[in-house]
């Protein structure tokens, strides 16, 4: 073994013991990713790119690819499940290694050896890449999930043997380090959509025992689809969920775009919260505009799921409220309770009886500026006093 090849494998391996290490630590993995690629070239591996993708568990996303090359650094992409069935990617070599399970895929880019029978090998050489590696990691015996790596040299000669073989136990280091990070992001990505936010956070930071929470000041806001019964029973599913879908891009996309917390999807209405971190004046203010903007929302829609227009109302409530875990220690929800969350339900209700889409109640209207119109006082179901109701 030549004096290269034995520093080569002293670096390589020091590199491989780095990696060991981050697998224990928090590091980001774009940060991590980025960091080993600047070791590889600073040991002297010719590598003009990198490129590590996995398959991730989220609502909108199938697959998060990071790449790495010496002027922008480390960029990540996402990609939509569309995405990686379009003929584009049916014709990479990442569709290829997967589809027939291979391990290694190699291609030289120049030479007499070269084989460039991937339109995206074309564009690697135009920009001076020699040699190109894949390298599959599975995670299981399954092979369902895992991380698959490529590097693209710009040396000549492209890489030799001896860093063929750094390459691959170092890109199955990266998988071992990368895939309890992998996991811990599915995790919070499930948490974020089956929760919201804040609540995933809390859950994941140890609030998981029934009587966990806290009390907040916040504005309410509940919205509930009007004649969904009717709808349920005379359309076929698909269309009732396609309007579902639509209802909720209109109403929780609303909250959520103005700053605030989709609490609960609870059937076809939506219990959200706007938390009074600032004055109650700015807080309410975004839910008035969340509100508004649903509406707008409402007006811009066409007609859905055979010929039938979306209806809903909209309430909004300023109060206190308990904002933790409720249930049986063996099933549990992080939600709303306390009174004010049933003043804003039974509100709801009388957008239908006044004939208002948008009723909100008098400490809402007190801390949000608009041009308010009394509808009266109102006996709520479940309270002795009446309560002043005010429309736009």
């Amino acid at each position: 073994m030549d004096n290269q090849t034995t520093a080569s494998t002293v670096l390589g391996d020091t590199i491989v013991a780095w990696l060991a290490d981050e697998a224990l630590l928090e590091a980001e993995p774009a940060a991590l990713y980025g960091e080993l690629c600047q070791r590889l070239r600073g040991v002297g591996m010719p590598i003009l790119r990198g490129r590590v993708g996995y398959r991730v568990l989220h609502p909108l996303y199938d697959v998060s690819a990071m790449s790495w090359n010496p002027e922008a650094g480390v960029v990540i992409d996402l990609f939509r499940p569309e995405q990686t069935n379009d003929a584009e990617f049916l014709k990479s070599p990442i569709s290829h290694a997967l589809a027939h399970r291979l391990p290694v895929l190699r291609r030289r880019l120049t030479g007499e050896t070269a084989l460039v029978d991937f339109p995206l090998l074309e564009e690697f050489r135009a920009l001076g890449g020699t040699d190109y590696l894949l390298f599959t990691v599975s995670f299981g015996r399954a092979g369902q999930n895992g991380i698959i790596c490529s590097w693209l040299a710009d040396r000549a000669s492209g890489f030799t043997d001896g860093e063929i073989a750094q390459l691959q136990r170092i890109s199955r280091e990266l998988g071992i380090a990368l895939k309890a990070k992998i996991e811990h992001s599915v995790t919070q990505n499930v948490a974020d959509a089956y929760l919201g936010k804040r609540a995933g956070e809390a859950v994941l930071n140890g609030s998981i025992r029934r009587g966990d929470g806290e009390k907040i000041t916040a504005a309410l806001w509940y919205s509930d689809l009007r004649r969904s019964t009717e709808l349920a029973d005379r359309l076929p599913a698909d269309d009732f969920l396609a309007l579902l879908g639509r209802y909720f891009e209109m109403t929780a996309a609303a909250v959520l775009d103005h700053g605030g917390e989709v609490v609960s999807l609870i059937g076809d209405a939506v219990l959200g919260l706007f938390r009074v971190e600032g004055t109650p004046q700015e807080t309410c203010g975004r839910a008035l505009a969340a509100a508004n903007d649903a509406r707008r929302r409402l007006g811009a829609a066409p007609q859905v799921a055979a010929g039938q227009a979306i209806e809903f109302g909209i309430a909004l409530h300023l109060g206190e409220v308990i904002y933790g875990n409720v249930g049986v220690p063996e099933r549990l929800q992080f939600t709303l309770v306390g009174p004010a969350v049933n003043v804003v339900v039974r509100v709801q209700d009388l957008t239908k009886l006044l004939g208002s889409p948008l009723l909100a109640t008098a400490p809402f209207a007190a801390a949000a500026s608009a041009p308010w119109r009394p509808l009266g006082e109102h006996l709520l179901r479940g309270f002795e006093a009446p309560m002043p109701i005010l429309t736009i």
